[in-house]
């Protein structure tokens, strides 16, 4: 009994030991009003200044792009497909997936304040 209860001791320290997640993700999810995933709309993810770095990429099937940066930071969305904009923001988390929807309306809806 003694040597099982060692054995799960070390299993235990063992698995306790992980090397904390130091990464910066953000999953975003383009979508509709009523909720539909748009694929392949594109999404930009800058700071109003010019020497920080821009992010550029398309949602897939589901609506979804995934990033990953080297520090906390946080990053205007805008996003797009055909006639349809959005825009939003998002705040990137030190080991966090952090998970945004962004909302794409038509181009001449009164409450799409993205891209003038």
């Amino acid at each position: 009994m003694r040597k099982i209860l060692i054995i799960l001791s070390v299993c235990t320290l063992m698995l306790s030991c992980e090397k904390p997640d130091d990464r910066y993700r953000a999953k975003l999810r383009v979508v509709t009003l009523s909720g539909i995933p748009i694929p392949n709309a594109s999404i930009k993810l800058y700071v109003p200044n010019p020497e920080a770095e821009e992010f550029f990429l398309t949602t897939d099937i589901d609506g979804f792009a995934r990033f990953e940066i080297k520090a906390k930071a946080f990053y205007d969305v805008k996003t797009w497909r055909g006639t349809y904009r959005g825009c939003g923001f998002v705040e990137f988390k030190k080991g966090e997936y952090v998970t945004k929807d962004i909302i794409i309306r038509p181009w001449g809806d009164p409450l799409n304040s993205c891209f003038k």
